[in-house]
């Protein structure tokens, strides 16, 4: 079983601190070691394809140098299809190899480069670039994660699952449509969403009545 490896604050370069429950690994504490961190787990968390992951995990060693050094993932993920990815969270900043502050970053991705080849997992480098490219996907990513973890599924989200087509479909108007009040379809959507059984434009608008619901493939 994955087991987080547990770092002093001192030695991630990040600052901001963050403990959250995780409902993908069974509502154990996850730490994340910067804002960056934080915002890619929300990602990971609101994600229907992940099925698990572990944070600072796993743990190589390398040599460099003739030195022995060590190197933690950011994450490590299994998709419900059975793909195995290992990541690494940086700043766009630190991956220019024309700054000299980032050999030691570079050495790094090279070394987890060569890990994953050799023991046939994916590794990609997730950016804040890529993260942060849409303000009203990350908000409504935290708010869909801050609910699931404080809310039962709603008893109305079977209903509502049913009346989602193809077609987009506004929530005001589902609620309308079942006469059902909008903030018990706004939340049996969150849950919905979160269960990869619909899509909702979590890109374009902070989930409002305006907001459009459609079947996910």
């Amino acid at each position: 079983m994955q087991k987080p490896k547990i770092m002093p604050r001192a030695a991630k370069y990040g600052n901001n601190y963050w403990n959250s429950d995780g409902p993908k690994v069974g509502m154990r504490e996850v730490t994340l070691y910067s804002d960056l961190e934080f915002d890619h787990w929300v990602s990971i968390e609101t994600n229907p394809d992940v099925e698990t992951y572990c944070e600072q995990y796993p743990e190589i060693s390398f040599v460099q140098n003739d030195e022995l050094h060590t190197s933690v993932f950011d994450m490590w993920l299994k998709l419900r299809d059975g793909t195995v990815i290992c990541r690494e969270v940086k700043y766009e900043s630190e991956l220019n190899p024309e700054d000299r502050c980032n050999v030691r970053t570079l050495r790094q991705i090279e070394a987890q480069q060569i890990y994953c080849k050799e023991n046939g997992v994916l590794y990609e480098i997730i950016t804040d670039k890529l993260l942060r490219k849409s303000h009203n996907e990350l908000e409504n990513r935290l708010k869909i994660i801050s609910f699931v973890k404080n809310n039962p599924e709603p008893k109305e989200a079977p209903q509502i699952y049913k009346a989602v087509r193809r077609e987009r479909v506004d929530l005001q108007t589902l609620s309308e449509l079942l006469s059902i009040p909008y903030m018990l379809v706004h939340d049996a959507c969150l849950w919905l969403f979160y269960q990869g059984l619909i899509h909702l434009n979590i890109d374009e608008i902070i989930i409002c009545k305006r907001s459009e619901a459609w079947l996910r493939e």
